[in-house]
């Protein structure tokens, strides 16, 4: 576990961000409620007014604002975080806008990490599991209420497609087996996939009771003990086709078996306390 009085910040969040004004309030003022303390922004080229809805939060110390140009820069920007901010935190995350990161058991996100540290001293990061919510059958977006009040429905805990051969060659998981990583960033060597880092030498990737597992953009079995990744990849049929005109995955990625309001239940919670 690393020692709280190092470092200005217990728990940062680096991402990448385009014209998300419409989401991001909700994004910052949830993830505060769970306990991270600041967030490393990069702005990709956003033409609406993002930094406006930003400011109040960069003038409370709350965002560092960053500027990044050019198509899919995650990789590098999450290098350029490393580079430049891992010694501001204990732990960082690399999450996107519309993934919210939901302790179990109404812990602190730091809580949960501090624990899962502690399990293994050669852990570098955990991989965390997705949970995909659907579009719980709302065709239209109504920004009168915020993601995840809007969307309650989700996948089975279970729930991933294996890849279909393509013919370029690539192949593309669909589902839960996914992952997102939280790290102690001075024992990152680089990032190769959104998902996952690389570590130093005789550092480990672990799940979430700190066994040791393969660094992977894929984690089975799928867990849920400590903490989840809750998805809001589809939303409402307009958001999607807003952000992909092809439409290609929303039937696939539509998934709304499960009722799901916990991490409802665990913001009004963190809010009450």
């Amino acid at each position: 576990m690393v020692d709280k009085n190092l470092f200005p910040y217990d728990v940062a969040i680096a991402t990448i961000m385009k014209n998300e004004e419409p989401y991001v309030k909700e994004w910052l003022d949830y993830h505060l409620l769970a306990g991270v303390d600041h967030f490393f922004i990069y702005d990709n080229d956003s033409t609406y007014n993002f930094k406006e809805t930003l400011q109040p939060y960069i003038d409370s110390g709350v965002v560092t604002y960053n500027l990044c140009s050019g198509q899919r820069p995650q990789i590098k920007i999450y290098n350029d975080s490393l580079k430049k901010f891992k010694f501001f935190c204990r732990y960082m995350l690399w999450v996107d806008s519309d993934e919210f990161v939901f302790p179990k058991n109404n812990r602190s996100v730091v809580d949960v990490f501090d624990e899962i540290f502690s399990l293994n001293p050669n852990a570098g990061g955990v991989l965390f599991n997705w949970h995909c919510f659907g579009s719980n059958g709302q065709k239209k977006a109504d920004f009168s209420r915020g993601v995840l009040d809007r969307f309650t429905r989700r996948a089975e805990n279970d729930w991933y497609k294996a890849p279909d051969p393509a013919p370029n060659g690539r192949k593309y998981w669909l589902g839960n087996v996914h992952v997102k990583t939280v790290a102690n960033p001075r024992r990152v060597e680089c990032f190769e996939s959104p998902h996952y880092a690389t570590y130093l030498t005789g550092i480990n990737t672990v799940d979430e009771d700190g066994v040791p597992v393969r660094p992977s953009f894929l984690k089975w079995p799928i867990t849920e003990k400590r903490m989840v990744v809750n998805h809001y990849w589809t939303k409402s049929l307009e958001e999607f086709i807003q952000r992909r005109p092809d439409n290609k995955y929303f039937d696939e990625f539509d998934r709304n078996e499960v009722f799901d309001d916990g991490i409802i239940k665990y913001r009004d919670a963190r809010q009450a306390a």
